[in-house]
């Protein structure tokens, strides 16, 4: 039996449609912050991309300083989130698997929305200083550690081509789930529409 890593916003749970993410770019750049890398390509909306673009070109005292600004923003998301098609279909059929989630959202964003929604798994990762962010592999990594599994026991279940290029770094099998989307760019033959078909597709793993 796997392990599970799965990723929350968009995967589990819909926080970014009710997280103001433009009024945070706009904060962002009157301080000062911009990007200086990119990740890749992915159907988040334009301000989604571009504040998480920021907080992957930053470090030390200036990423915690745009972290605290950003967070304001999607702790107020996660009090708006909705649940993801099937999530409760997914979490019983996959109960017997342990699981983290790695997500790029903050941690108080992401404790809210687990409490929110009774989800119950054994380690979280989300976004935090010194750990590089998806697509690096580092988030992974770490949740493999804090479960004691290694890369061949695990998949990683993310709706993002961020979340994929994290997961193949790190060495993780990666089921995306599509939300329905036909334009995409991932690379994994492992594809699902939703949660239902991923919670079926992950047993024959």
């Amino acid at each position: 039996m796997p392990v599970l890593l799965l990723d929350l916003d968009k995967t589990l749970v819909n926080v970014e449609d009710f997280t103001d993410y433009c009024s945070a770019l706009r904060e962002l750049e009157a301080r000062g912050f911009a990007a200086t890398s990119a990740g890749p390509e992915t159907y988040w909306g334009k301000c989604t991309k571009k504040v998480m673009d920021i907080l992957l070109s930053l470090s030390g005292d200036e990423w915690i300083e745009a972290n605290k600004v950003v967070e304001r923003y999607e702790i107020e998301g996660a009090e708006g989130a909705v649940p993801m098609p099937y999530l409760q279909y997914f979490l019983e059929n996959t109960l017997d698997m342990p699981k983290a989630i790695v997500t790029l959202l903050g941690a108080a964003a992401t404790k809210r929305v687990l409490e929110r929604f009774n989800i119950a798994v054994n380690a979280v990762v989300s976004r935090e200083p010194g750990i590089k962010p998806k697509p690096h592999p580092d988030p992974v990594l770490r949740a493999l550690s804090l479960l004691g599994a290694s890369p061949e026991k695990a998949v990683m279940i993310g709706d993002s081509e961020w979340d994929e290029l994290s997961a193949k770094a790190a060495g993780v099998r990666f089921i995306a789930v599509t939300n329905g989307r036909e334009k995409h760019f991932f690379t994994t033959p492992f594809i699902t529409r939703d949660l239902k078909e991923a919670a079926h597709l992950v047993r024959k793993l």
